[in-house]
């Protein structure tokens, strides 16, 4: 299984993100491979969002914790310790309902392009219709952008896979 190193997201560019993505009040926001929570904290505060983060190193989900309590949006982010390939993430893998991926309306990351191809099935499978990707820096092969800006690929299941 390919993994990613960490390598941070500022305010700005995870305000670029959820733009392009038109991140709405009240819509349901996950970042796969959060690391300290930069993209969650822009997305509750500034858009209104409920979000969801998952990441595998221990110290980066801890200080994202942290970050989100002092900010007081523990009501409305939550950063799960764990792979985002783990089943209890996925409805069709058996995974728990009140936090599987497909509650999502619009899914962040900013992952490899071997990590994206693993989880490629896993996002076509799961997603609603209608519902977004947001990949920062890499094109997903064979999933056509409905938008592209400054290195920033917007996807839309029905219309790009």
């Amino acid at each position: 299984m390919a993994t990613c190193d960490y390598v941070p997201t500022s305010e700005a560019r995870a305000r670029e993100m959820l733009s392009l993505a038109n991140v709405k009040e009240g819509e349901v926001v996950y970042d796969l491979g959060c690391g300290t929570g930069e993209i969650l904290i822009v997305a509750a505060e500034e858009f209104g969002a409920k979000c969801f983060g998952i990441e595998v190193n221990s110290r980066l989900v801890e200080w994202a914790r942290e970050e989100v309590e002092k900010r007081g949006l523990g009501d409305r982010i939550k950063i799960f310790h764990g792979n985002i390939f783990e089943p209890r993430f996925w409805l069709h893998l058996g995974g728990d309902p009140s936090i599987a991926i497909a509650n999502a309306d619009v899914v962040t990351y900013y992952l490899t392009l071997w990590v994206q191809e693993e989880l490629k099935p896993l996002i076509e499978r799961e997603l609603a219709q209608g519902a977004r990707v947001v990949s920062r820096e890499f094109k997903v092969m064979g999933w056509t952008p409905v938008k592209v800006n400054n290195g920033i690929y917007l996807f839309e299941k029905g219309r790009s896979f």
